[in-house]
């Protein structure tokens, strides 16, 4: 394996089996992502002559992302050709982002040293990384942190977050290329590894034990009882009758409500995203939402649906990308996929707001109002309105209050948007989500593996409400309490408990990605700058070559 390309694909190769992919058990497999960066980076910190090429680079991400998330385009017989075609694209277009990192580091490596290039590595990895999710188009879904889920590794993600796991499993990578290019030293490196992954490891075993779902000082207050519904309904076909959906699903409920009876009282019953797949509060619909209500009370519960949701905008407020009313051109307008809480205190809403890129809503929707129209698709509401803030839903019952963060489908996928929950009072966590699209395939446990992520990164327990599955509980320390089996329909009833204490990420956030991001900036800087000299110094040093005398032999 000395080629620049066939390291490149080992790499790609070994961050797609260490991700939870489903080819190996996630408690093996995790742990070869301490090793999966060797192939490629040692292939950088070899002979500058044979550095990889960007083709190199995109080939071995696109194995990486090709084993990981093949199945994003939804390869089900009744797949809507947007979908498919906004897979295929991903397939093609997210290596590029993938390689960005890796070709930074060769540009460093041609202009700095191999020591430099060593020790920038985990920064620029992790800088990367982070700033793959800060924007409208972002995708972090294969955030290399992930890979640690089933390992005791993961409990310090709520000191770091999963870009700072990602930084410590960049770390060892290094430390292990140091120790094969620097043999007099080796034994230096491989001992330095070897204490920061058992340290780690202890660390891990530690924190889960203090976290443990049997300890009662996580358990404060009164539990609240969730009854989580898992229809397991076509996820295309229920666009098709949206009113008709939302009767099925409220039918679907009573029976299995009736059928739980003997676990005592439910103070909440969750249903899935867009599981009212219409403006149910809009005037239109007043009879649908009078129903609603009348049967919550009727049962003595609350009721937490994920919902489409109309909101006009109050004049000369509207973002760029508002609908506009053809009947007044003045009002303006947006359909939001939204979470709905209907309890005792009234209605409480949540309005997602991080939103999946074309899918869901065009990318700078609101500087590119113009192409809003080239991307919309066949199923449900496209071009969703986008929501300004991350507030938890406030649910009161007895002499308790819950402060619920919610968050729909792939907002799961963006850290700092869960943390802000947190940081607004969310004393516990709720993920509705449809992956029903991806049945079959690693996808919807793939998304539940990046919700026990946020569990422990934060602390609180979550329950997570999906359409076909996984739907379950999840402990603070990231274990899955409860689960119902996927492709099914059922309902799943359990306990979640308030936690009121703050995890040090909730706290600080993602501080060592930011200053990796800035140092990776200043190795840049650093790496333009001593190629620029060296450029300056070569026609001085030719220009000496050629007015030296040179000697003959006579």
């Amino acid at each position: 394996m000395s080629t620049p390309l066939l390291r490149s694909l080992a790499t790609g190769l070994l961050l797609g089996v260490a991700y939870p992919s489903g080819i190996l058990p996630t408690w093996l497999s995790g742990w070869l992502a301490l090793v999966a960066l060797v192939p490629l980076l040692s292939a950088i910190c070899s002979d500058r002559t044979m550095l990889p090429k960007l083709i190199h680079l995109y080939l071995g991400m696109a194995v990486f992302h090709g084993i990981a998330n093949w199945w994003v385009g939804s390869y089900q017989e009744q797949t809507d050709p947007f979908l498919l075609a906004s897979g295929i694209a991903l397939m093609i277009g997210h290596p590029f982002f993938l390689l960005l990192p890796w070709a930074t580091l060769v540009y460093i490596r041609k202009r700095l040293s191999l020591s430099a290039t060593l020790l920038s590595s985990p920064f620029v990895l992790t800088g990367f990384e982070w700033l793959h999710g800060q924007t409208d188009a972002s995708y972090p879904w294969l955030s290399i942190g992930y890979s640690l889920i089933d390992t005791p590794l993961v409990q310090l993600a709520d000191i770091v977050g999963v870009y700072g796991l990602g930084f410590f499993i960049a770390t060892i990578n290094a430390a292990v290329v140091a120790a094969i290019v620097w043999p007099s030293v080796r034994f230096r490196f491989v001992a330095a590894a070897t204490l920061i992954c058992t340290l780690w490891a202890v660390h891990g075993v530690l924190a889960a034990a203090a976290f443990d779902v049997d300890k009662q000082d996580q358990r404060q207050g009164r539990p609240l009882n969730v009854a989580l519904m898992q229809s397991n309904d076509n996820p295309w076909v229920k666009w098709t009758s949206p009113v008709q959906q939302a009767d099925r699903t409220r039918s679907f409920s009573d029976a299995r409500l009736d059928s739980l009876q003997s676990l005592g009282a439910v103070d909440l019953v969750v249903w899935p995203e867009t599981a009212i797949p219409f403006p149910i509060r809009h005037s239109e619909y007043a009879t649908q939402w009078s129903d609603i209500l009348q049967w919550t009370s009727r049962r003595s519960i609350s009721l937490l649906s994920g919902l489409s949701d109309l909101y006009v905008y109050p004049r000369d407020s509207a973002p760029a990308s508002a609908r506009m009313s053809q009947a007044d051109p003045s009002l303006r307008f947006d359909f939001f996929n939204a979470a709905g809480l209907i309890s005792d205190a009234g209605f409480d809403v949540h309005y997602k707001t991080c939103l999946t890129p074309f899918a869901e809503r065009l990318p700078f929707a609101d500087q590119l109002v113009f192409a809003q129209s080239w991307f919309q698709w066949g199923v449900g509401i496209s071009s969703w309105g986008k929501g300004a803030s991350r507030t938890p839903l406030t649910l009161r019952r007895d002499s308790e209050e819950y402060k619920i963060g919610t968050i729909i489908c792939i907002e799961s996928i963006y850290p700092d948007m869960v943390r802000d929950l947190v940081r607004n009072g969310a004393t516990m966590l709720c993920v509705i989500t449809n992956d029903a699209w991806y049945n079959g395939t690693p996808g919807p446990r793939q998304h539940h593996h990046i919700a026990r992520m946020r569990a422990i990164e934060q602390r609180r327990w979550l329950f997570r409400c999906a359409l076909s599955g996984v739907t379950g509980i999840i402990a603070p320390d990231g274990t899955s309490v409860k689960e119902l089996p996927e492709v099914t329909s059922g309902a799943l009833v359990g306990n979640v408990y308030n936690v009121h204490t703050t995890s040090l990420y909730a706290k600080f956030g993602d501080v060592i990605p930011m200053l990796s991001s800035a140092f990776t900036l200043v190795a840049i800087g650093m790496a333009g700058y001593a190629g620029l000299t060296l450029r300056r110094k070569q026609p001085q040093l030719s220009t000496t070559s050629q007015s030296t005398p040179t000697s003959t032999s006579l």
